[in-house]
């Protein structure tokens, strides 16, 4: 079965220079990654790991609060795109 699936990295310099600021490491996963597929059933399907578990293993305060935020806006635009 054929199904379509889109990747992207998503992110934006600015905060990533932030967050690599405090813990050069983070620019591991700054940019990050969400997939857009198509499941079984054929509906739309979003995925991603939240920054704030990414970026939270670093154990820096002021990294996890930045990537708290990331979460939050990842949040909003999917609740605007659902409508």
């Amino acid at each position: 079965m054929t199904r379509k699936a889109l990747q992207y990295d998503i992110g934006n310099p600015n905060t990533a220079s932030k967050m690599t600021r405090h813990q050069l490491a983070a620019a591991q996963y700054a940019p990050f990654r969400v997939v857009l597929y198509e499941d079984a059933e054929g509906r739309a399907v979003f995925e991603y790991d939240k920054p704030s578990s990414l970026f939270g293993q670093f154990g820096d305060p002021a990294v996890t609060a930045i990537a708290e935020g990331l979460d939050r806006a990842i949040e909003r635009a999917i609740a605007q795109a659902v409508g």
